[in-house]
């Protein structure tokens, strides 16, 4: 994983010095002489685990690491969110430690102060998109990375709701035509409309998100109207 993945805002915000990112490599820190880096775990050789030393000796290499938050992609872990995410703004740096087939070896939880989260229930053979999908989330929220800061107070989530739909040009596209409202210049209709339609599709898609979201008396009236009326 190299620097490379930036692209667009993220590499302009990169070339601008609003955040800084840097790769180890673990080879660099391998005490055998062949530069490895990994074993077989002990009592089987199924899979193979990264090395202790090697990690501890990398993580140590980073100046004020006991000051940074260690974050290790895992299956056992919690769910990221995006509450996790915007915690991470506001500390000295973090370190994403990137897992590989089995891991790595558990007496590093117990030497250092790790945080599993997990993106779901599945597994991959390593960490590296995990932790690109923790990075993300977290540098976009950086004031002036994303040009337009109301562009991110209305996303999906960070709202604390799913946002309306969008659409684009051409009006009609394979019979399908855009809402008539949309496109009328009525901006108070227009907006009446995007609101219904952001909590017609929390309450339909993700029904969670309105347990702590704080629902206004005009907001209850028309969910009230969305479950009468049904799906429609």
């Amino acid at each position: 994983m190299q620097r490379g993945f930036l692209k667009g805002i993220f590499l302009k915000a990169f070339q601008k010095q609003q955040f800084e990112l840097n790769f180890i490599q673990l080879r660099d820190f391998s005490h055998d002489k062949h530069h490895k880096v990994d074993d077989y775990p002990f009592g089987e050789h199924l899979g193979m685990l990264l090395k202790p030393d090697v990690i501890l000796s990398a993580i140590q290499s980073i100046e004020n690491y006991a000051y940074y938050r260690i974050i290790y992609p895992c299956p056992k872990g919690s769910l990221w969110t995006q509450s996790v995410a915007r915690q991470c703004l506001n500390i000295p740096g973090i370190i994403f430690l990137i897992g590989y087939y089995e891991g790595i070896d558990e007496r590093l939880f117990e030497i250092l102060t790790i945080e599993r989260f997990s993106v779901g229930d599945y597994i991959l053979s390593s960490g590296e998109l995990p932790a690109l999908i923790f990075a993300e989330s977290i540098i976009r929220l950086i004031p002036n990375v994303v040009g337009n800061p109301k562009s991110i107070q209305s996303d999906s989530i960070i709202s604390g709701l799913l946002e309306h739909p969008h659409y684009t040009a051409p009006r009609e596209f394979q019979g399908v035509s855009v809402p008539d409202v949309i496109v009328s210049g009525n901006h108070q209709k227009r907006e009446c409309w995007q609101k219904r339609a952001s909590l017609k599709d929390t309450l339909y898609k993700k029904p969670s998100l309105l347990t702590d979201y704080p629902v206004s008396q005009e907001e209850q009236k028309i969910l009230t109207e969305i479950i009468l009326g049904g799906n429609s």
